[in-house]
């Protein structure tokens, strides 16, 4: 069972109101459908709709799509945690590969300064998440 430990890393959050990137997360034979939350060297929480059943503990493959340009990012992922709201789903999940983020179109959103988002440990439930605040 991967660590589910939060990552120590600076996180690159998504710019949601100027791009949206979509994931699968492809669990076989179910292929999950949301989009990416934020990113690290090591993981990203995912952001899907409620009515998706992910849950922690899926081993699967994960493609990152960008909207406009770039090839698909292609990598191995686990699901480590999932914090259900009312109208959506985020899961935290962890590489199970490691990824040259400057050979892919996430290269510009990792080399942003600033989105760090600091966890005090796993499960602590600031505005309504398990992986600390958005603010």
């Amino acid at each position: 069972m991967p660590d589910p430990s939060p990552r120590n890393e600076e996180r690159h959050i998504v710019p949601s109101i100027s791009m949206t990137i979509q994931i699968d997360f492809h669990v076989d034979p179910v292929p999950f459908v949301g989009r990416l939350w934020d990113v690290s060297a090591s993981g990203a929480c995912l952001l899907f709709p409620i009515r998706e059943p992910v849950v922690p503990g899926l081993s699967g493959s994960l493609t990152i799509h960008h909207p406009t340009f770039g090839d698909p990012i292609r990598l191995r992922a686990s699901s480590l945690w999932v914090d259900r709201l009312e109208s959506s789903a985020y899961v935290g999940v962890r590489f199970l590969e490691t990824i040259d983020f400057e050979d892919t179109f996430l290269r510009v959103l990792m080399r942003r300064s600033g989105g760090f988002t600091p966890v005090e440990r796993f499960g602590d439930l600031h505005s309504g998440t398990a992986f600390g605040r958005f603010g």
